[in-house]
């Protein structure tokens, strides 16, 4: 298993391309051109939860052509009598100010004059309001993760890792080429801002630089990833994406959080140690669940799991603040919290799916409610904590002996203490 630095560089080494574009010899069709349009624009008043309004649906390319009040939406073969285009051309629709653009109508009008084709036999019903297409289902974000071929390149002395093969391959295609090798001082300062995000000392930068053995920038780098700067620099990528703040962030009042520098300290050790991504992310989902009950003697282990839960308590959260409604708050927790969860491991905006299935992503509302459905009982809001009452004593068996002793010698030195003040008080009384 991958652990967070291979992960960061895979994340580094992936390409993405945009959206596809239709191309003159690509026939168009509803499923994966025409639907993805009217998905954006006209699904939320035209199908979705259950609202049709003027009785017309869009969702399936037999519903345009059946229609609503005003008859068909299209006709096939013949874009300038299709009630749809005249709509759109003129602005009318989609009500308010946002319109669809030139290149999309002209999409829609390619696809009727052709005949308005599907790809293939459209479902007879909707199961649960939510219709998604294998071409919603086969989006380049939702596929497994392969192995692809390295391309072959013509200037293979310049390749250094796999990843310079694709970058060349594109170069290539251009008439383009790498630049020059940059120069050792040059690269000592990129990677230790890169790494660490603090510039070289000249010293570092000299002994680098006359630095003639073999294995010399291998060198490098792992010194400075075995820094502990490393996890201070990466880590903070990491804090970013989990909402990381010192303070609750909910209203003016803004408390701290005295105890969120466990989590951040977590994440920089976890960067530090190269801890396996799987670990990493199930002691932050349900570290919880790795500490047998009750709890009262925790190792070292358990303690880091423990502290790696605070990634569920990372949302803005004015449970405990004035003035606030709390069941509000409490609701705004659980949804922050579910943004927070996808937004980091998924790379999904699913919040959208908390009011209606998702304008672009195929998550019906639901999906979302499945989803929250598993992070709600986890809070549980009929049993809600306020910051202040999520405490959880670290101390081990032998902290708590030593802490009754502590507290028995206090005891002895305040009764110690009280007698002394009474006596003095006393004999400055009667020498007065």
């Amino acid at each position: 298993m991958l652990g967070p630095r291979e992960m960061m560089a895979v994340a580094l080494a992936i390409g993405v391309v945009g959206g596809a574009i239709v191309s003159a010899a690509e026939p168009v069709t509803f499923e994966k051109h025409v639907r993805p349009i009217l998905k954006t624009h006209c699904f939320l008043c035209h199908g979705e939860s259950g609202v049709a309004k003027g009785k017309l649906d869009l969702r399936l390319r037999r519903w345009l052509v059946r229609g609503g009040e005003s008859g068909a939406a299209i006709v096939a073969g013949q874009p300038d009598d299709s009630y749809l285009v005249d709509r759109i051309a003129l602005g009318e629709m989609p009500p308010g100010e946002k319109r669809l653009a030139a290149e999309e109508i002209e999409v829609i009008r390619k696809w009727i004059a052709a005949g308005a084709v599907t790809a293939r036999p459209e479902p007879e019903t909707i199961e649960g309001g939510n219709y998604l297409s294998e071409e919603d289902r086969s989006f380049w974000s939702f596929q497994p993760v392969r192995r692809p071929a390295v391309p072959a390149i013509r200037n293979s002395h310049q390749l250094r890792t796999p990843i310079d093969a694709y970058l060349l391959k594109r170069l290539e295609e251009r008439g383009l080429s790498m630049s020059d090798p940059a120069t050792r001082a040059v690269l000592i300062r990129r990677v230790t801002f890169d790494l660490v995000g603090l510039p070289p000392t000249p010293e570092q930068v000299r002994q680098f630089v006359e630095d003639q053995e073999p294995g010399a920038w291998q060198r490098l780098v792992q010194r400075l990833m075995a820094s502990p700067r490393y996890g201070e620099r990466w880590g903070r990528h990491w804090l970013d994406a989990a909402g990381y703040a010192d303070s609750e962030g909910y209203s003016d009042e803004d408390r701290i959080r005295p105890s969120a520098f466990r989590f951040r300290d977590y994440v920089i050790r976890s960067f530090n140690e190269d801890r396996p991504f799987d670990k990493f992310v199930v002691q932050q989902l349900a570290g919880d669940e790795l500490v047998p009950p009750p709890g009262q003697t925790l190792s070292p282990e358990q303690i880091e799991a423990l502290a790696a839960t605070g990634f569920l308590r990372m949302a803005p959260d004015g449970t405990g603040s004035g003035g606030v409604v709390a069941v509000v708050a409490r609701n705004e927790v659980v949804a922050d919290t579910i943004r927070i969860v996808s937004t980091s491991l998924l790379g999904l905006t699913v919040g959208c799916a908390r009011c209606h299935d998702h304008r672009y992503d195929p998550i019906s509302q639901a999906d979302y409610y499945r989803i929250r459905a598993i992070f709600e009982p986890a809070l549980d809001p009929k049993n809600w904590r306020t910051p202040d009452g999520r405490k959880l004593s670290l101390y081990t068996d032998s902290d708590r002996a030593e802490k009754k002793r502590i507290e028995a010698e206090a005891v002895k030195v305040d009764q110690e203490k009280k007698k002394k003040t009474e006596f003095y008080i006393t004999r400055t009384l009667e020498e007065e």
